[in-house]
C-alpha cells in the first residue's frame, strides 16, 4: 500500500509554496492566453491584407481579361483570387457543426497565411466567433464571400462565351460593366472588416488587461488567505494526503489490469491486487522493496535465462519512452508461468527519470482464443479450397479478397495475383457492365443473411486472355457499411460441348430415324406392287391347266428375274442404310464355313450356268479336318457375302471362265478366298471400288447390278470382326478374300417345327384361316395360292375392325394379318385379339411390305408367331399353311 511520507518543516510551508507557484502559473497562462489570441488577431489582421491584395490583384487581371480575352490575363485572374477562395473554405469549414478542423488548415494555408499562425486562428474563430466583436467582422466576411462568388460566376458566363468563340454578347458586357461594381462593394466590405476587425482587437485588449487585473487581485488575496490559514491546516491536509493515498490504493486494486512500480535499481516500489492474484502472491510485502526481475521475468518461454540487463521492461527507462511487449511470460510463484503483454511507462521526476510503472495483462486465454480462429479459419479456407466450384468475395470496392483453388485452376492463375485486382478484370468486357448491374441488383440483407439472385451465363476471361462461359451466382452480404458479394463460378465449357454434341447427336439420330422411315417407306411401296408382279408370276409358272408354252414361261422367268434383282436392289439399299446407322443386329456364332460355302455356291449355280462359267469347289475335294472350318460369323449374313462376291465373279467373268472358291487356315483365322480369271480391274477402279453406287463403267455393260453389293459386303464382314481385301490386274482377273476369326467347332441345332393349330387337331376337317388385308391384288394373290390347298378354308377381312368381328364370332385356327389395315395397325389388331378371351389364343402370322429388322422384332414380340415379307414367297406361304394342318389332312394336300 502507498503510504505517506512523515511530517517536516519543508511541508509546513508547501501550501504557501504552492499557492504562489499557482498564483504565477496562472497569470503565466493567462498571459500566454493573451499572447496567443492577441497573436490570432494580429494574423486575421495580416490575413485581410492578404485578401485585399488578392482581391485587388484579381480585380486588376479581371479587368484586362475583359479587354484582352487572354487565357493568361485568366489564368492571373484564378491565381489571385486563391487568396480570397482560401480563406472562405477555412471560415465554411469552421462554422460547421462540428467544424472541420483539418479542411480549415488546408483553406488558411490556401490564403497565404502562416503556417505557425493557423491553430491561433483556428482557437480565436473558435472561442469567440459568438461574441458580438467577433461576429460582425465574419459576417462581414462571409457577405465579401458572397461578392466574389458573384464575381466567380459573372467571369465563367463571360469565359464560357469567350471560349466557344463569340467575343462579344451580354454576357462579356456585363463582366466589363459589373465587375467595378462588385470591385468597389469588396473594397467598402475590405475597409469595414479592417475597421471591425481593429475594434474587435482593441476590445479584446481591453478585456485581456482587465482579466489579468482581475486575476492578479484575485489570487493575491487567495494568497494571504492561504497563507493565513496553512499553519492551522497542516495537520488535515496531511490527514487528506493519506486518505488520498488510501483512495489511490483502492483505485488500483480496482483494477482489472495488472499494475506495480519500480525505481532505477528495478526494486517494487508498490503493487495492486490484481498483479499479486495473477503472480501467486498474497501480501505486497512480498514483492515490495524486492528485485522483481529475479521473482516473475527470470526466464524466457522457452527456458532460457532472461538478463535484467536485457529485459524490456527497464528500456521504458533507458528509452525515457513506453514500452509495448506481446511476446514474454511472467512467472507465477508456484513456478508456473503465463502469457502476459504488458506495457512499461518510464516516471520522471524533476526531469529525471526515477522508475517506470508496469501494466499487463494474463492473456492466455486471449491467445487460446486467437489461435483457435486462425484455426477455424484455416479449416474454412481449406473447406472452400474443397469446393469443385469457384468461389470469389468481393468488397464493396469491387476487389478480390479471397479466390478459392477452383478459381484459380478456371482462371489460369494464383490467389496471390488475384487478391486486390478488380473483379472485372476477370471477365469479357462485353460481359462488365452486366456483372456490375448484377452486383449492384443484389440487394444485401441487414440482418446478416446473404441475398441471392440466381443463376446468370457470363464469359470469363483467363490469365492467357482466352474466354470461356460460365454459370455464376452471385450474393451479397451487408454488414453495417462494409458490403461482401460472393461469386460462386463454374466453367460449363465441357457442359455446353456437351449439349452442342448432344444437339448434334439428336439431329443425327433425328436424320437416321427419318431416313429409316423413308426407307422403311420406300420399302414398303416398293414391296406391295412386287408382291403382285412376283405372286402372279409364280401362279403363272406353277398352272397346270392349261400348261403355259416354253415362250411364256421364258417370260415368266423374265418377269421374276427382273421383280427379284429389284426386290435384291431394295434389300441391299436397307441393309447399307441399317449398317451406317449402326442399326444392323448380327448374331455371331461359331458357323461351319464350308456348309456356307456350298449354300452359296448352290444358289449361284444357275446364274453361273446361264453365263457359261464354272464354279470350283477345291475344298470340296478336301477330306477330314481339312475340310473343317469353323468360323465366327452371322449365318446368313456370311452367305449374302458369299454369295454376293460369287455372283461378281461371275457376272464381271468371260464365256467359259472359271471361279475358284476355297479356304485354307491362317494362323487363328481362316481366309476364304474367291478367285475368278475375268478382266479385272485396273488400278483407278480399285482406288474408286469401296464407293456406293459406283459401278465403275460396268453400268454400259449389259450386266446388271447395283453399284453397293461390295459396300455392303465389307460392312458386314467387319461387322463380324473380319476383313474383306480386293486384288486385281486388269487382264488377270480378281482375287476376293474374306479372313475371319476361327472357332471352335459346334453342334448344329435342329431347326424348330411351326407348331400345328390346337383348332386343326382337335376337329381334323381342315385348316380355318382369316386373313386381314385392305388391298384387292394381295387378297386374289393368296386366295389362289390357297388354292393349292384345298383343305384350307379361307376367309377375308378388308380391314382390322372386321378382322375383330370376325374372329371373335368364329375364331380361325390361323389368322394372316397384314401390318397395315387402313383404320388400324396389325400391331393394334394383335393386342385387341389377345384381350378378348375368345380370340386370345388365335395364332398369328405377319404377312406385311414392311422388312425392318426393328419391325418384325416388334411383330415378333407382340406375340405373332411368323412373319412373312412381301413379296411373298408362294413356297414359305404353303409351309406356313401345311404346318398348321392336321396329319391326315396334310397327307392329302394338293401339289404346286
Amino acid at each position: 500500500m502507498l503510504t505517506p511520507p512523515p511530517p517536516s518543516r519543508r511541508s509546513a510551508i508547501w501550501p504557501v509554496a504552492t499557492v504562489l507557484g499557482s498564483v504565477i502559473g496562472l497569470q503565466v497562462m493567462l498571459a500566454a492566453v493573451s499572447i496567443e489570441v492577441l497573436s490570432a488577431v494580429r494574423a486575421y489582421v495580416t490575413g485581410e491584407s492578404l485578401y485585399s491584395k488578392g482581391q485587388k490583384n484579381a480585380q486588376l487581371h479581371l479587368l484586362h481579361y475583359a479587354r484582352s480575352r487572354s487565357d493568361e490575363d485568366y489564368r492571373l485572374f484564378s491565381q489571385s483570387l486563391a487568396v480570397p477562395l482560401g480563406d472562405r473554405k477555412a471560415r465554411e469549414a469552421l462554422q460547421l457543426d462540428p467544424p472541420d478542423e483539418q479542411a480549415a488548415r488546408e483553406g488558411f494555408l490556401a490564403g497565404a497565411n502562416h503556417p505557425d499562425d493557423i491553430d491561433g486562428m483556428i482557437r480565436l474563430f473558435r472561442w469567440f466567433h459568438s461574441v458580438p466583436f467577433m461576429a460582425r467582422p465574419i459576417a462581414t466576411w462571409t457577405e465579401g464571400d458572397r461578392v466574389i462568388a458573384q464575381m466567380l460566376a459573372l467571369v465563367e458566363r463571360a469565359r464560357e462565351r469567350i471560349e466557344a468563340g463569340r467575343s462579344g454578347g451580354r454576357e462579356v458586357e456585363e463582366m466589363a460593366t459589373q465587375a467595378p461594381l462588385l470591385n468597389q462593394r469588396l473594397t467598402e466590405l475590405e475597409r469595414q472588416f479592417t475597421d471591425q476587425l481593429g475594434a474587435a482587437s482593441r476590445q479584446t485588449k481591453s478585456l485581456l488587461l482587465a482579466l489579468n487585473l482581475a486575476l492578479a487581485a484575485a489570487l493575491a488575496l487567495t494568497s494571504l488567505h492561504i497563507v493565513r490559514l496553512s499553519l492551522r491546516t497542516r495537520t488535515a491536509a496531511a490527514a487528506e494526503v493519506r486518505r488520498r493515498q488510501e483512495s489511490l490504493q483502492l483505485l488500483l486494486d480496482s483494477a482489472a489490469e495488472g499494475l506495480y512500480g519500480i525505481d532505477t535499481e528495478g526494486r517494487c516500489t508498490f503493487v495492486n491486487r490484481s498483479a499479486l492474484m495473477m503472480l501467486g502472491y498474497e501480501r505486497e510485502s512480498d514483492l515490495v522493496g524486492q528485485r522483481i526481475h529475479e521473482l516473475i521475468h527470470h526466464t524466457h518461454a522457452d527456458g532460457r535465462v532472461y538478463p535484467a540487463d536485457e529485459c524490456r521492461m527497464y528500456q521504458a527507462m533507458r528509452q525515457v519512452d513506453r514500452v509495448h511487449v506481446v511476446d514474454e511470460v511472467f512467472w507465477r510463484r508456484d513456478g508456473t508461468s503465463f502469457q502476459v503483454e504488458y506495457w512499461s511507462h518510464p516516471v520522471m521526476q524533476d526531469g529525471l527519470v526515477s522508475g517506470a510503472v508496469a501494466t499487463f495483462f494474463d492473456v492466455t486465454e486471449r491467445l487460446r482464443t486467437q489461435a483457435a480462429l486462425r484455426e477455424s479459419e484455416q479449416r474454412l479456407s481449406r473447406l472452400i479450397d474443397t469446393v469443385a466450384d469457384g468461389v470469389i468475395a468481393v468488397d464493396g470496392n469491387e476487389r478480390i479478397v479471397l479466390f478459392n483453388r477452383a478459381a484459380e485452376r478456371a482462371f489460369e492463375t494464383t490467389a496471390e495475383r488475384a487478391l486486390g485486382q478488380p473483379i472485372g478484370s476477370y471477365f469479357a468486357n462485353g460481359d462488365r457492365p452486366k456483372l456490375r448491374a448484377l452486383m449492384a441488383g443484389s440487394p444485401g440483407q441487414g440482418n446478416g443473411m446473404p441475398a441471392h439472385n440466381g443463376l446468370h451465363e457470363l464469359v470469363g476471361r483467363r490469365a492467357s486472355g482466352e474466354k470461356f462461359p460460365m454459370e455464376a451466382s452471385l450474393s451479397r452480404l451487408s454488414m453495417g457499411r462494409s458490403v461482401l458479394t460472393t461469386v460462386v463460378l463454374r466453367d460449363i465449357s465441357a457442359h455446353l460441348a456437351m449439349r452442342e454434341e448432344r444437339k448434334a447427336r439428336e439431329a443425327l439420330e433425328a436424320s437416321s430415324r427419318a431416313k429409316t422411315d423413308f426407307l422403311s417407306r420406300m420399302s414398303h411401296e416398293l414391296r406391295t406392287p412386287l408382291n403382285a408382279v412376283l405372286g402372279f408370276a409364280q401362279l403363272l409358272r406353277m398352272t397346270k391347266q392349261p400348261a403355259l408354252a416354253q415362250a411364256q414361261l421364258d417370260q415368266v422367268r423374265h418377269i421374276e428375274h427382273a421383280g427379284h434383282h429389284l426386290l435384291a436392289l431394295v434389300n441391299d439399299v436397307l441393309d447399307l442404310s441399317r449398317v451406317e446407322s449402326g442399326r444392323l443386329n448380327l448374331s455371331l456364332e461359331a458357323v461351319a464355313l464350308q456348309a456356307v460355302a456350298d449354300e452359296a455356291a448352290s444358289m449361284v449355280e444357275m446364274l453361273a450356268k446361264n453365263a457359261g462359267v464354272r464354279i470350283h469347289r477345291p475344298f470340296a475335294e478336301k477330306a477330314g479336318v481339312e475340310r473343317e472350318a469353323w468360323v465366327v460369323a452371322d449365318r446368313v449374313r456370311l452367305r449374302q457375302v458369299l454369295v454376293n462376291l460369287l455372283g461378281n465373279a461371275v457376272k464381271y467373268n468371260r464365256r467359259g471362265g472359271n471361279v475358284a472358291l476355297d479356304f485354307e487356315s491362317n494362323g487363328s483365322s481362316i481366309d476364304c478366298t474367291i478367285r475368278d480369271d475375268g478382266g479385272g480391274m485396273t488400278a483407278v477402279q480399285l482406288a474408286h471400288l469401296f464407293e456406293p453406287f459406283n459401278r465403275l463403267g460396268a453400268e454400259r455393260t449389259g450386266v446388271e447390278g447395283t453399284g453397293i453389293g461390295l459396300v455392303l459386303s465389307r460392312h458386314l464382314v467387319e461387322l463380324m470382326r473380319g476383313r474383306l481385301v480386293i486384288e486385281s490386274a486388269a487382264g488377270l482377273g480378281t482375287v476376293a478374300t474374306v479372313s475371319l476369326q476361327r472357332a471352335q467347332a459346334a453342334a448344329p441345332l435342329a431347326p424348330a417345327p411351326f407348331a400345328p393349330s390346337m383348332h386343326a387337331q382337335l376337329d381334323g376337317k381342315g385348316l380355318n384361316v382369316l386373313y386381314a388385308e385392305d388391298n384387292e391384288v394381295n387378297v386374289e394373290l393368296v386366295r389362289q395360292v390357297v388354292s393349292f390347298r384345298p383343305a384350307v378354308n379361307l376367309r377375308v377381312a378388308p380391314n382390322g375392325a372386321t378382322a375383330f368381328i370376325e374372329a371373335r364370332n368364329d375364331p380361325p385356327d390361323l389368322m394372316l394379318v397384314d401390318m397395315h389395315l387402313g383404320d388400324m395397325t396389325g400391331l393394334e389388331l394383335a393386342q385387341a385379339l389377345q384381350r378378348h378371351p375368345a380370340t386370345a389364343r388365335v395364332r398369328l402370322v405377319a404377312v406385311s411390305a414392311d422388312a425392318l429388322p426393328e419391325q418384325i422384332r416388334a411383330a415378333m414380340d407382340q406375340g405373332f408367331e411368323g412373319y412373312l415379307t412381301k413379296p411373298i414367297d408362294f413356297r414359305q406361304l404353303l409351309q406356313v399353311l401345311d404346318g398348321q394342318m392336321p396329319v391326315d389332312v396334310s397327307a392329302n394336300r394338293g401339289s404346286c
